[in-house]
Formats: C-alpha cells, sequence, structure tokens
C-alpha cells in the first residue's frame, strides 16, 4: 500500500492558495471542497472511487466551470510522490458513469474529462517550457521535469494521448541549441519521459511530419538521417557533455542504454 505524502501537503494546499487565489477568477481556483477531497485522498482516508466521485460533484452540479484537472496535476509537478495515487485518482475520475454537467449535454468522463486533461496538460507543459529560459530558478526546473515524468506515466497508464508529444520532448532536448542550463533541464526531462514511454518515442520518432531543430536540419545536410537514429547519437554526445551537470550525464547514458534495448526488444 502506498504511504500517503507527509502532513506537510494541507500547509502546501495553503500556500498554493495563498499564492494562485489573487491573480485569478474566482471560478478558475479550486473549491474548498476539490481540495478537501484531495487532501482526505491523499491522506489515505478515502479511496480513489470515493475521491472521485466527491473531486467531481462541483464540476457536476455545475457550481464550479474551472478546470478540474487543475489541481491534480498542479499538485503532481510540484509532489511527485503523489504521483501513484493521483494516476490512481484519474483511473477512478475516468471509470466514472455518464453525468449531465453543466452545458445540458450528456458527457463521459473518459472521453470529454480526458480531452480536457490532454489538452489542459499540454498547455502547462508549453507554458513551464517557456519559462524555463526566462526564469532558471532550480524549483521551477525540477517542476518541469516532474511534469514530463507525470505525463509520460499516463500515457504508459493509456490515460494520456496527446499526438507527438514524444516527438516534442525529444524536439527540444535532442534537437536545439540551447544554453547548457537550459539544456541539462531538457535532458533530464527527456531522461524522465523515457524511463516510461521509450516504445512511444520510438514509434512516433517515424513521423516523417515532425518538425526538425537545427542540430537534426544540419545532420540533414550531409546525407539521409533517421531521426531515432540522430536522437541515439545525440544521447551518446550528451553523455559525455563537460556543459552538462554530472546528473545529466549519466541520465544521458541511461538514456541512451534504454533506447538500445527498445530496439531489441521491438525486433523480437
Amino acid at each position: 500500500m502506498m504511504m500517503p505524502p507527509p502532513l506537510s501537503l494541507d500547509e502546501w494546499m495553503d500556500n498554493f492558495m495563498a499564492e494562485w487565489a489573487p491573480d485569478n477568477e474566482p471560478e478558475d481556483v479550486p473549491s474548498a471542497s476539490e481540495r478537501k477531497v484531495i487532501s482526505k485522498y491523499l491522506h489515505g482516508r478515502i479511496s480513489a472511487g470515493e475521491a472521485a466521485f466527491e473531486y467531481t460533484r462541483d464540476t457536476i452540479s455545475g457550481k464550479t466551470s474551472g478546470d478540474v484537472w487543475f489541481l491534480i496535476y498542479y499538485i503532481a509537478q510540484t509532489l511527485p510522490e503523489t504521483q501513484d495515487r493521483l494516476i490512481e485518482l484519474i483511473r477512478a475520475i475516468t471509470a466514472l458513469p455518464d453525468e449531465s454537467l453543466a452545458s445540458g449535454k450528456v458527457q463521459s468522463w473518459s472521453s470529454v474529462g480526458l480531452a480536457d486533461l490532454h489538452s489542459n496538460l499540454r498547455d502547462r507543459w508549453d507554458g513551464d517550457l517557456d519559462h524555463i529560459k526566462d526564469n532558471p530558478a532550480t524549483g521551477r526546473r525540477r517542476a518541469f521535469i516532474d511534469l514530463t515524468l507525470f505525463i509520460a506515466r499516463l500515457r504508459s497508464e493509456g490515460l494520456l494521448r496527446t499526438p507527438y508529444f514524444s516527438n516534442m520532448v525529444m524536439f527540444f532536448a535532442l534537437e536545439r541549441e540551447e544554453s547548457m542550463q537550459v539544456l541539462d533541464t531538457y535532458v533530464l526531462a527527456a531522461a524522465r519521459y523515457l524511463e516510461w514511454a521509450v516504445q512511444d518515442v520510438f514509434t512516433e520518432s517515424m513521423n516523417e511530419y515532425a518538425c526538425s531543430g537545427s542540430l537534426l536540419k544540419k545532420a540533414k545536410e550531409y546525407g539521409d538521417v533517421e531521426r531515432w537514429h540522430f536522437w541515439k547519437s545525440r544521447m551518446a554526445v550528451l553523455g559525455n557533455e563537460g556543459g552538462l551537470s554530472q546528473k545529466a550525464r549519466d541520465a544521458a547514458k541511461s538514456s541512451l542504454a534504454r533506447m538500445l534495448k527498445v530496439e531489441i526488444v521491438i525486433a523480437q
């Protein structure tokens, strides 16, 4: 059984509200009942099924029109130790029976709800990606890496099918010229992604319509280069890149080994 997160979760929730609420419309702020349910669930006081029903009640009744997923993925990226439990909660939410939501239309959590999760998570990731260059603070970089990990885990569970996302993760980590500080973060994020979604990465690398970064374009000037093989070669280079942290270099080496291993598995 998963251990609940530390009791400081409630303090974290208070800090989150103090930071988030003043700059956002009331309907966009997680309701008190949503926050209470999440707290009870992550402390092991209610089951995933009970939490799923209680957590979505305000959305179904029309009491809130905000992003029902926001609090879940925000916690996942700032308290990554909760990710196992949050994935279990998402699975329980998507298993809820169809309900008549505030719009008056009968919608399914497993279709409409997940579609919202897909688009909102991608928007969040894109926004954090942009902030990495402007704000290199360690906490923001770590949150971006942990959000990338959460997305990879959701994909591995079949709960997220964001098209071409795997290509985007590798594009920023392996195909573009970046400062070493920014590249360090991107490589660590790509490595965490590959831990859970390496086969997705291999499959998406075959997409001939995906855009190419400047480094891949240069490589193609000397002949036909398959994206997957280019990514492997870049991981090999980054594993010995003195400008990166030791942690990032080790992550690149582990990622290369994982990519070579999946080739063997797929070939069998």
